[in-house]
C-alpha cells in the first residue's frame, strides 16, 4: 500500500493540497460533504513529521510550499486573511499499487496560526510560503503557569460558567461548589 499526506484549510473557500503530481479527487466523506479535488504540490509541498501529545505541551508545525511564482503570490496574500484561524485537516490518502485511492484518513485538526513568505535568491529567486499550524490548545498569550478564570473559559464558551467562583478562592479559604 502506498500513502501520500495533503492538507485541507478550512478558509472560504478551502484550500486543499496533496504531496502528489497532478489533481486528486476525493469522494464525498466526514470532512467534505462533496466530492472533492486536492491540488498536488509533488515535491514542492513539504509537512514535518508530528505527533500528538497527550497532557502535555501544544505542538506547532511549518508547513512549506516552495517554487511560488510571482504571480501566485498576489493571489495569495489576498486570500491570507481568511486562513489565519481557520481550521487544517492533515491527511493521509492511501493507495494501491495501481496508486488508485483506497482510503482517506484525517489524522488531526489543527489552527492555522501564522502565515509568512520567505524568498532566497539562490541561482534565481525561490519563493516559499509558510503556513505555521498549532493544535487546538496552543495560545501564545497564557504563560504555562497561567491561571483560568471565568472570562478565559467564557471567551470559549460565552455559557459556560464552570470558572465563576475562581475569583472568589483565596488560600485558606474552603469553598463549597453546587450544582445549579
Amino acid at each position: 500500500m502506498n500513502e501520500s499526506f495533503g492538507i485541507r484549510i478550512a478558509s472560504d473557500p478551502p484550500a486543499r493540497l496533496w504531496g502528489g503530481f497532478g489533481d486528486l479527487e476525493i469522494p464525498a466523506d466526514i470532512v467534505e460533504d462533496a466530492p472533492a479535488i486536492y491540488l498536488g504540490g509533488g515535491e514542492l509541498l513539504n509537512a514535518p513529521d508530528f505527533e500528538i501529545p497527550i497532557n502535555a505541551t501544544a505542538e506547532r508545525l511549518d508547513i512549506r510550499i516552495s517554487g511560488v511564482s510571482s504571480s501566485i503570490l498576489p493571489i495569495f496574500l489576498a486570500e491570507a486573511a481568511s486562513v489565519k484561524g481557520a481550521k487544517v485537516h492533515f491527511v493521509r490518502f492511501y493507495f494501491d499499487d495501481d496508486w488508485q485511492l483506497e482510503d482517506v484518513e484525517y489524522d488531526t485538526v489543527w489552527r492555522a496560526d501564522k502565515i509568512s513568505i520567505v524568498s532566497e535568491d539562490n541561482d534565481g529567486r525561490t519563493r516559499t510560503i509558510i503556513l505555521s499550524i498549532a493544535t487546538e490548545d496552543t495560545n501564545r498569550n497564557r504563560s504555562p503557569q497561567a491561571f483560568f478564570t471565568d472570562q478565559d473559559q467564557r471567551r470559549r464558551s460565552p455559557t459556560d460558567a464552570i470558572f465563576s467562583h475562581v475569583s472568589q478562592i483565596t488560600q485558606g479559604l474552603r469553598r463549597r461548589f453546587e450544582a445549579r
